[in-house]
């Protein structure tokens, strides 16, 4: 019989150590980039450290697709969505605004004051998604909860966030109440302090991680390899992958289109994303069904299979699928959001100028400047590393790192079990 060594210490008549907690936010109003981020940093941490329990709370309503790491639990909040004009709006119909906005806030009071972390990461929005972290972050604090901000390497335009994080008071709560700014990516290619002309004192407790490294070289999937076999010899694999999908259907569309009528030349796989609406999805099936050349996937847990396999990429711009691509060192075409963030446009202009891809606006999309754009990517050589063209990678192990620093400093902290949560704190 095998003993865990909680039950061998307890034989002995020594007490096991508390687990050490890490509670993961990501708001997820659009899209699944904040939450496989999150969960993504999840993963690493349960890899590399020992006897840590994780919250991960999200307003992603796909997240239960995906896998959780050991010692995890997931926490879904209301899920909200954005219009067309970038105002949230509730995913339920039958909710109004508000009410959707108090059932979160209610829930992640609720579940961070029960879970008591050591350390809070707040993924991109320091103040939650409409102030819903306020004042409940101080809360945490006052019970001894370090609190972390995890920002990617671009927000937004400058004007744009300096703009909104004076509205929503983000600069105040970065400056005097976050204990960590940590930033997934380098100063040399954004310097994010300087960009949004954050304050002298904010600038000099700014951490570069440097950029997240999300696939590893891992060999590939033998079952996933004999169903890419290619039906002609001179096909080459191209894998579109569309976001999250909600606004992936002018890229999928046309990727489609551009590969359809080349059979012989082109096997195309469209990754739609879970949050395409299905009877767009379905159309998009019932318009290419004829081209045997091409496939349709609403999501895959081999995505790192099919990325390794292509000949080259085709994606939307944002942070984890643009850092996928480069990974694999295949040639990427990158077609942006513009709207309603300029984000993926800046971060694509500036990786196309260090020749780590090429990107197209969507405004210039089209089925032949698509193909002709893939052909040009298939003629040149392997694109060069991430680290060849100056981008430093060690983001998860730097953030493993001052995670565990953390976590050992609150090793003695005493937690409250005993509060009164509906009581005693500040109504979030």
């Amino acid at each position: 019989m095998n003993l865990g060594e909680d039950t061998i210490s307890q034989l002995r008549g020594v007490t096991p150590p508390q687990p050490r907690r890490l509670a993961l936010y990501s708001h997820d109003g659009f899209g699944l980039g904040h939450f496989r981020r999150c969960l993504l940093l999840a993963h690493r941490v349960q890899e590399h450290l020992d006897n840590v329990e994780i919250l991960l709370l999200t307003g992603s309503p796909k997240a239960s697709f995906f896998q959780l790491p050991a010692n995890t639990r997931l926490v879904l909040m209301e899920p909200v969505t954005k219009d067309e004009e970038g105002r949230y709006i509730p995913r339920n119909p039958q909710l109004d605004l508000l009410s959707a906005l108090e059932r979160r806030r209610d829930k992640i009071r609720r579940e961070l004051l029960s879970f008591d972390p050591d350390l809070l990461v707040v993924d991109h929005v320091p103040t939650g998604l409409t102030g819903e972290l306020v004042p409940l972050l101080a809360d945490l604090k006052s019970r001894g909860t370090q609190l972390a901000i995890g920002l990617r390497d671009i927000i937004d335009e400058s004007q744009s966030v300096q703009e909104s994080w004076k509205r929503s008071g983000s600069n105040l709560l970065v400056e005097s109440l976050y204990d960590h700014i940590w930033v997934y990516g380098n100063r040399e290619i954004f310097d994010l302090g300087g960009l949004y002309n954050l304050t002298p004192k904010t600038r000099e407790r700014i951490d570069y991680l440097g950029y997240l490294r999300r696939i590893r070289p891992n060999p590939l999937d033998q079952e996933i390899l004999n169903s890419l076999r290619r039906k002609f010899p001179s096909q080459k694999k191209i894998v579109c992958v569309a976001g999250g999908g909600e606004d992936g259907t002018p890229l999928g569309s046309t990727f489609l289109e551009a590969l359809g009528k080349n059979p012989e030349k082109f096997l195309g796989t469209l990754i739609t994303g879970p949050h395409m609406d299905r009877s767009v999805a379905r159309a998009l099936i019932n318009r290419f069904q004829g081209c045997r050349n091409l496939e349709i996937l609403r999501f895959t847990t081999h995505l790192e299979d099919h990325l390794r396999s292509a000949d080259a990429i085709v994606s939307m711009g944002g942070y984890n699928a643009t850092l996928e691509a480069i990974a694999v060192r295949k040639p990427t075409i990158i077609v942006p959001r513009v709207k309603p963030r300029m984000e993926q446009w800046l971060r694509a202009s500036k990786f196309s100028e260090l020749n780590l891809l090429k990107v197209i606006h969507p405004e210039d999309l089209s089925p032949h400047l698509l193909k002709k754009t893939i052909q040009e990517s298939l003629d040149i050589h392997e694109p060069p590393s991430a680290e060849e063209a100056g981008l430093c990678m060690d983001g998860i192990g730097n953030f493993l790192s001052r995670v565990e620093d953390v976590l050992t400093q609150q090793q003695n902290r005493v937690r409250k079990e005993d509060y009164d949560v509906e009581g005693k704190l500040l109504r979030a």
